[in-house]
């Protein structure tokens, strides 16, 4: 049986992985650390569900050229906690900027992503924000 403390290593080691797959504009990469089906619900709209790794695919694709359009450059994450659940499923919660190749600031914002254990790895299954003024689970401060 896995420790709490096991897992959140593990969850945190997946999710920097992702964003680092993420900066080298590595779909297939960031695709990897994903699971179809993967569900998107942001700003309390419809959830979006992508059911495929090809989905994913492009979805990411579309996703890292939308934010290089408006001069994205990187994405600073902040790990706020890991809520381990059960030895194959857990919660991360991180405020994420966004920089421009100009240094400023993009955009910022809090994230909950769901992981579950897929095979050996650990995988986001799905992301929801968290809006101002809310802070999510446990009202922890905002870096």
């Amino acid at each position: 049986m896995a420790m709490a403390s096991e897992i959140i290593h593990e969850i945190e080691t997946a999710y920097h992985a992702y964003n680092d797959a993420f900066h080298r504009e590595d779909i297939a990469g960031v695709v990897s650390y994903l699971s179809a089906p993967y569900h998107t619900t942001i700003g309390g709209g419809l959830p979006d569900i992508t059911e495929t790794d090809e989905g994913n695919f492009k979805k990411f694709e579309r996703s890292l050229a939308g934010m290089k359009s408006q001069g994205w450059a990187r994405s600073d994450v902040n790990i706020v906690a890991i809520w381990p659940l059960s030895e194959n499923h857990a919660y991360l919660m991180a405020d994420v900027e966004r920089v421009k190749t100009d240094g400023s600031l993009m955009n910022k914002g809090r994230y909950i992503y769901a992981f579950r254990r897929g095979g050996p790895s650990w995988q986001m299954c799905g992301v929801t924000d968290v809006q101002d003024p809310f802070l999510g689970p446990e009202n922890l401060a905002k870096g």
